[in-house]
């Protein structure tokens, strides 16, 4: 009897990028992961009335499943860039969906929404209202 041997991946280790709640979205900033320093920028697109209060949090995660179909209040847009030798360059530009099993890839990186919880206030200002956004990044090979 032969078995075949099913090759293993390595477990991607995800690190938390520095995205700062109080700061309000738009947000950019700037990290390294593994030996490479990337551009960060993220941003909400929210069905928000005006009217809402600033503490009104959005959880931009898909409802729990209904009788009819329901869609989350907005969603986040993460662009990645990376320097080169030719100056910039766009390695990653969509939108992101709260699904923690969900891995998007770009390149040598991979990205994981864990967490998009956006309030009213921190739509274009600072302020502490509870925003929560947990994104995990990893490198996929060296």
């Amino acid at each position: 009897m032969t078995t075949s041997a099913v090759p293993t991946v390595p477990a991607l280790e995800f690190e938390r990028l520095p995205v700062e709640p109080d700061e309000g979205l738009p947000q950019a900033f700037s990290c390294p992961v593994g030996a490479t320093v990337y551009d960060f920028g993220l941003y909400a697109e929210l069905a928000a009335p005006d009217s809402d209060p600033p503490e009104t949090l959005y959880d931009l995660a898909a409802p729990a499943p209904a009788p009819t179909a329901v869609a989350p209040p907005g969603y986040l847009v993460l662009r990645v860039v990376r320097q080169g030798a030719d100056g910039p360059r766009t390695v990653f530009l969509r939108k992101l969906v709260v699904e923690p099993e969900l891995v998007h890839t770009a390149g040598q990186l991979a990205i994981r929404l864990l967490t998009a919880k956006v309030a009213r206030g921190n739509l274009n200002g600072p302020g502490h209202y509870g925003t929560e956004i947990v994104i995990g990044v990893a490198q996929r090979w060296a």
